[in-house]
């Protein structure tokens, strides 16, 4: 496929591939012309090992170059599948953020996610607590609100998740000066993206938008020069429940192309540029 390709959204190191071998992951990106992977954490300890890949010897310098870290908390805790609790759980990751702010190309993945299975799990877990699902949401509200600050601090972009979330966190978003801004898997109204789109924000689209009525119609909604291209491997792949890889790009543009009706290589020179102006400190490298 002609062109390079960006992923903007993906969780590529090891605890995410555990039976796959981050090299022949890239490798296989490489060959479909992708030249850049924002990778993504969720906790402290996937941020961490973002960078050991990103210094990892062992990986050829084409290959390491193609990695470029983010650094944030996601709203929800791997163990348990639980909102977060106490806005206290971001300062290890906020006082990462600021350490190593000069190699970050983004702040991600951050956002608000308030699915009721969620919700639930976290009141369940800490009965104790006493908590509800509005105070869940103002602890993820003001973690969200401290990502925004060291964003504009250090202006990087942020590289949001919204699940069950879209208009709130877009007022969240917007309330608190966000400016540079990727919408991952957006999953809520048209209306709500089409105020995303007037911020000057992006949205990135995943290859389930093969399986996603709901992500195609955003695909026809949104111009061009909003979208850009993901996978969030392992997550969001053509075919649920398999793990998918940031090769798997191609699928995302071809749709996108077929959506729009217009050429494919068209989709991917304008969501690299695209890519390129959210995140200007990506390497722009040569395949």
């Amino acid at each position: 496929m002609d062109g390079h390709i960006v992923d903007v959204h993906a969780h590529l190191y090891p605890s995410s591939f555990p039976t796959t071998p981050i090299e022949q992951i890239l490798t296989r990106a490489k060959a479909v012309n992708v030249s850049s992977i924002i990778t993504v954490p969720e906790t402290l300890e996937d941020a961490q090992s973002i960078f050991e890949l990103k210094n990892d010897l062992t990986l050829s310098n084409s290959l390491r170059d193609m990695i470029e870290p983010c650094a944030g908390l996601h709203p929800v805790t791997p163990e348990g599948a639980m909102s977060l609790i106490r806005v206290d759980q971001a300062d290890s990751i906020l006082q990462f953020i600021k350490d190593k702010s000069a190699e970050l190309v983004g702040i991600g993945e951050v956002g608000l996610d308030f699915s009721p299975r969620i919700m639930n799990n976290a009141i369940a877990a800490y009965p104790d607590l006493k908590l509800d699902a509005e105070d869940l949401k103002n602890v993820q509200r003001t973690v969200l609100a401290r990502h925004i600050d060291l964003s504009l601090q250090f202006d990087l972009p942020l590289n949001v998740h919204s699940r069950s979330a879209g208009h709130h966190t877009l007022d969240c978003l917007r309330d608190y000066g966000a400016r540079k801004v990727v919408m991952h898997a957006f999953d809520g109204r048209i209306q709500y993206a089409n105020k995303g789109v007037e911020m000057g924000f992006f949205f990135s689209i995943p290859p389930s938008i093969v399986r996603s009525p709901q992500k195609q119609k955003l695909v026809a909604a949104i111009p061009l020069s909003n979208l850009l291209l993901e996978t969030d491997s392992p997550a969001l792949g053509p075919e649920q429940g398999v793990d998918n890889e940031p090769d798997s790009i191609v699928i995302s543009a071809t749709e996108i192309a077929k959506v729009k009706k217009i050429d494919v290589s068209d989709v991917i020179r304008q969501t690299t540029e695209n890519a390129y102006k959210l995140f200007p400190k990506i390497k722009k490298n040569s395949i």
